[in-house]
C-alpha cells in the first residue's frame, strides 16, 4: 500500500495549470499523477515503454501525447517529477514522520514511568515483609483505603472536545496498523462515543477504551487494511493542511 493513499488536489490550481489539455490528455495527466503519489519518492520512471502502460495506450500513442504531458514535469536521476506535487509529497512526509516521532518519544515516556512504577512496588514489598505484625496491618488498610477511592470514581463521557491523543494512534502502529487506519479509526471511534447514550457512553478508563477498540477492529479484519485512507482523503488533508497551505497551493 502506498505511503499516502489519499492525495490532496487543490482543483482550481490544477484547472489553471491544465486549461490548455484536451479531455485524453487531462486523463493521462492526471492519471500519470497517481502513480507518482503512490511511489516512496513520489516520481515516475523514465521509460516510455512503462509509462504507456501506466496510462493504457500503444507505444506510439504517447509519444504523441509526451511532449503535452510532460512539459509540467521534470526529469531528474530519480525519474520524472512534478514540481508542486514533490512540494506537497515533501510536506506530507515532514508532517506524518514528526507526528510518528512526538508519538514515540509520548509512548517511551510512558513505559519509563510504568516501569519506575512497577519498581518502587516491588520495593515495598520487600520492606514490607521486614516490618512487624502491626505494622504490616497497617500497610494492608491504607492500600484498602486507596483502592475504595480508586472504585469510587466516577465515569466521564467522550465528548467533541476530546480527541485521542498521539501516544494512543502510536500504540495502535505498534499493534500492527497503518498510521493511516490509526488516524481513520480515532475518527470513528469519537464520532461513535459521541453518539453514544446513556450509561452505555459513560466509561471510567478512556484509554483502556481504546485499546479494546483497535484490539476488536483488527480481530474483524485481520488480513486487510481497516479502512482505505482514498476513501476519505480528508484524513491526510486533516494531518497536514496547515503545512500545505504553507508551502504552496497544491497539485
Amino acid at each position: 500500500m502506498a505511503n499516502f493513499p489519499a492525495m490532496p488536489l487543490w482543483t482550481d490550481a490544477y484547472i489553471a495549470d491544465t486549461q490548455h489539455l484536451s479531455n485524453e490528455e487531462h486523463g493521462v495527466y492526471l492519471r500519470l499523477l497517481m502513480f507518482a503519489w503512490r511511489t516512496k519518492d513520489c516520481s515516475l520512471p523514465d521509460d516510455d515503454k512503462r509509462l504507456a502502460l501506466m496510462v493504457g495506450v500503444t507505444a506510439k500513442k504517447w509519444l504523441k501525447l509526451k511532449p503535452v504531458i510532460m512539459q509540467h514535469w521534470d526529469c531528474s536521476d530519480i525519474g520524472w517529477t512534478q514540481k508542486k506535487q514533490l512540494k506537497v509529497f515533501q510536506a506530507v512526509s515532514k508532517s506524518v514522520n514528526q507526528k510518528r516521532a512526538a508519538g514515540e518519544a509520548s509512548w517511551k515516556a510512558k513505559s519509563l514511568k510504568d516501569n519506575e512504577l512497577d519498581a518502587t512496588v516491588v520495593i515495598t514489598e520487600e520492606v514490607t515483609g521486614r516490618v512487624t505484625a502491626g505494622q504490616r496491618t497497617k500497610t494492608k488498610t491504607n492500600i484498602q483505603k486507596i483502592d475504595t477511592k480508586v472504585s469510587t470514581k466516577k465515569g466521564t463521557r467522550w465528548t467533541d472536545k476530546n480527541e485521542v491523543a498521539d501516544d494512543w494512534i502510536q500504540w495502535a502502529v505498534e499493534q500492527g496498523l497503518q498510521i493511516e487506519d490509526a488516524y481513520i479509526q480515532a475518527a470513528s471511534f469519537s464520532d461513535y462515543w459521541i453518539a453514544i447514550s446513556g450509561s452505555k457512553g459513560t466509561k471510567l478508563d478512556w484509554q483502556a477504551t481504546w485499546r479494546n477498540w483497535i484490539r476488536n477492529t483488527m480481530q474483524r479484519k485481520p488480513s486487510t487494511p481497516i479502512i482505505r485512507a482514498v476513501e476519505d482523503p480528508t484524513v491526510i488533508d486533516s494531518i497536514v493542511a496547515d503545512l500545505i497551505e504553507k508551502n504552496g497551493r497544491g497539485i
